[in-house]
């Protein structure tokens, strides 16, 4: 590296490291993907303000390697992890402080429960109600609430889902992509033990979904 960018070194590094660990036995859980209940920026008044802190985190300086609490007020700091052996690993992000050395320590996770056949592609929180998400992953999908159980598990499809997307209008709606090339239209308010309909677009597996959003004065 040219001495022009030394004083780089060592300065991109994570400012929090979150180890998923398993509640049973030694390791970690490999992560795919997450997903948090909140945004770290309030939007007033069409301006974008940074959250103030009050919340204890774990982070790591990045110019002297250590550990120090940090600050971030009025934030959840709870989140979801989908793993590559199909967990779904609820945990906090804030660090505590362990009762024997006084030192801040990683949090253990609140649950860890084997929800899918597979790694999970997608964690998705619905549009319209924040506490409720959907994971996919193998040959099923899962609806949460989050601090509770599943309220809603698919059977096993005969082809795996991989990609899915809440609909932005209707809040018993979502899509999933599956690896046929096929996406499946769910409405819970019609049928929530299979799709109410089925659309093939493609001879490749679906590997991502977007909804369109609705234009002013026009219909959806």
């Amino acid at each position: 590296i040219p001495a022009t960018f030394s004083h780089l070194d060592l300065q991109w590094k994570p400012i929090n490291v979150v180890p998923l660990t398993k509640l049973t036995g030694p390791g970690l859980h490999p992560g795919v993907t997450m997903s948090i209940s909140q945004s770290l920026q309030n939007i007033k008044g069409g301006c974008r303000t940074w959250c103030r802190a009050t919340t204890l985190i774990h982070r790591t300086n990045s110019s002297t390697s250590r550990q120090r609490p940090v600050e971030a007020e009025g934030v959840n700091t709870r989140f979801f992890a989908g793993t590559e052996d199909g967990y779904l690993v609820y945990t906090d992000w804030k660090a505590e402080k362990d009762s024997e050395s006084g030192k801040l320590v990683s949090s253990k996770p609140a649950y860890c429960i084997s929800s899918h056949a597979g790694p999970i592609h997608c964690l998705l929180r619905s549009p319209f109600y924040s506490h409720i998400l959907m994971s996919v992953g193998g040959w099923s999908l899962s609806i949460w609430k989050e601090g509770e159980s599943e309220i809603l598990q698919t059977s096993r499809s005969p082809v795996k889902f991989t990609a899915a997307s809440w609909s932005l209008t209707r809040p018993g709606v979502f899509f999933i992509g599956r690896d046929d090339g096929n996406i499946d239209v769910w409405d819970l308010m019609d049928r929530s033990h299979e799709p109410s309909m089925s659309q093939n677009i493609s001879s490749s597996a679906i590997t991502s979904l977007e909804p369109s959003r609705c234009l002013p004065n026009r219909c959806c």
